[in-house]
C-alpha cells in the first residue's frame, strides 16, 4: 500500500504541472495577441479566445446534466437567454423604454431564479419518463420560448433584439461588464470558466455526482437502493440552467446586444452540447477539449469557406470534421489522453521487462 502512494503524489503532481501551466499560458494569451498581430487586430482572437472560455463554461452547465446524467437537454439556449433578457432589461429597459441602470451583479440572481423556476416546470413531469422524452420536451421549450420573445416584440425587440446605447462616458466606472476594452472580459470569462470547473470537480466527488453516475449505469438498481432518481436529476438540472443563465448574462454583457438568433436558437444549444459531447460527456475536462477544437474549427472554416457554395460550404466542413471525430474517438477527444497513458504504461512495462530478462 505504501509503494503506490509515492506513485499517486507523482500523477496528481503531473496533472497540476499541466494544469497551471495551461492557466498561464491562458493568462499571457492576450497580451502575446496584442504584442503579435497589434492591438487593434487582437481584438479578434481575443473574442475567440473569449468564445473558448465561455462555451467551456457553458459545455460545464451541459456536461452536469447531458454527460454525468446522462438527460439529453437541448434547451441550453433557453436559459442561456433568460439570463442575458434579463440582465439587459434590468440594466436599459425594455426598447424606448426607461433605463433602470440595475448592477449584472444583482439582475444575474433574477436571471437564475427564473432559469431555475422553468427548469423546475420541465424537470418535475419530464423526468418520470424514461427514453427521448424528456429531450423532445426541451426541444419544445426553447421553441416556445424564442416564439414568446419574438411575439412580446415591444418588451423584447423581438427578432432585433435589443442593443446597449453607446455611451461609454455615461456609463458607471465600478461596473466591470461595461468596460469597452475586451481585455477586462477575457479575464472574467476565464474566472468563471474556472468557477464552473471547480463546481464540476466538486459535483463529481460528492453525493450528487454518486448518485447521478448510479443511475446512468442502472436506474432501477439506483431507485432500489434508495436513491430518488427524478429528485437527484431535477437537482442537477436546475444547477445546470443557473450556470448557464449567469454565463447568458456576463456573455451579454461583452457582447452588448441581445438577439433571438444569437441567444435563443437551436443552433446554440446544439453548439453547447456538441462541446461536451465532442471532448468527452462526464468527464472534468471534455467541455475544455471540446471548445479549443471546435470554436477555432468554426472560425477557420467561416473564413476560408463562408463564401464558398452559397455560403454552406463552411458547415459542410464543420459538419465533415465532427463525424470524423465521432467516429475515431466516440469517447470523446479526452480518450486520447487515456490512449497515451496506455501506451507509455505499456512502453514502461516492455523497457522493465527488457531489463529484467537481461539481468
Amino acid at each position: 500500500m505504501n509503494l503506490l502512494i509515492p506513485e499517486t503524489i507523482r500523477k496528481n503532481k503531473t496533472s497540476i504541472f499541466f494544469a497551471l501551466g495551461f492557466l498561464l499560458i491562458v493568462i499571457i494569451y492576450p497580451f502575446a495577441m496584442e504584442k503579435i498581430v497589434g492591438r487593434t487586430a487582437s481584438r479578434y482572437f481575443i473574442r475567440i479566445g473569449m468564445d473558448i472560455l465561455f462555451f467551456t463554461a457553458m459545455g460545464n452547465a451541459w456536461n452536469i446534466i447531458g454527460g454525468y446524467g446522462r438527460q439529453t437537454s437541448w434547451a441550453s439556449a433557453t436559459f442561456f437567454a433568460i439570463g442575458a433578457y434579463t440582465s439587459i432589461l434590468l440594466y436599459v429597459g425594455p426598447p424606448g423604454g426607461v433605463s433602470l441602470q440595475i448592477s449584472p451583479f444583482i439582475s444575474m440572481w433574477a436571471g437564475v431564479a427564473l432559469s431555475v423556476l422553468v427548469a423546475v416546470i420541465i424537470g418535475l413531469p419530464c423526468f418520470r419518463l424514461r427514453g427521448v422524452y424528456f429531450a423532445i420536451a426541451t426541444i419544445a421549450c426553447t421553441t416556445i420560448f424564442r416564439q414568446l420573445i419574438i411575439y412580446f416584440q415591444r418588451f423584447t425587440g423581438g427578432n432585433l433584439g435589443i442593443p446597449f446605447p453607446f455611451q461609454p462616458k455615461s456609463i458607471p466606472s465600478h461596473l466591470i461588464f461595461t468596460d469597452f476594452l475586451f481585455r477586462p472580459y477575457f479575464f472574467i470569462a476565464l474566472v468563471w470558466m474556472l468557477i464552473t470547473t471547480g463546481i464540476v470537480f466538486f459535483i463529481e466527488r460528492n453525493r450528487l455526482g454518486y448518485s447521478l453516475r448510479a443511475i446512468c449505469e442502472d436506474q432501477d438498481a439506483a431507485e432500489s437502493l434508495g436513491i430518488n432518481s427524478s429528485r437527484v436529476k431535477l437537482q442537477a438540472f436546475m444547477l445546470s440552467a443557473a450556470m448557464l443563465s449567469i454565463t447568458g448574462t456576463l456573455y451579454v454583457f461583452m457582447l452588448r446586444m441581445v438577439d433571438t438568433i444569437t441567444y435563443a436558437s437551436h443552433n446554440l444549444s446544439i453548439r453547447i452540447a456538441l462541446v461536451a459531447i465532442l471532448g468527452g460527456m462526464g468527464t472534468k475536462f471534455g467541455p475544455l477539449l471540446g471548445a479549443l477544437v471546435t470554436i477555432p474549427l468554426l472560425e477557420v472554416s467561416n473564413a476560408y469557406l463562408a463564401r464558398v457554395g452559397y455560403g454552406g460550404a463552411h458547415w459542410v466542413l464543420y459538419g465533415l470534421l465532427i463525424v470524423v471525430i465521432v467516429l475515431f474517438r466516440p469517447n470523446g477527444l479526452v480518450s486520447l489522453f487515456d490512449s497515451a497513458k496506455t501506451f507509455f504504461a505499456k512502453k514502461r512495462m516492455n523497457k522493465a521487462g527488457g531489463g529484467s530478462n537481461g539481468a
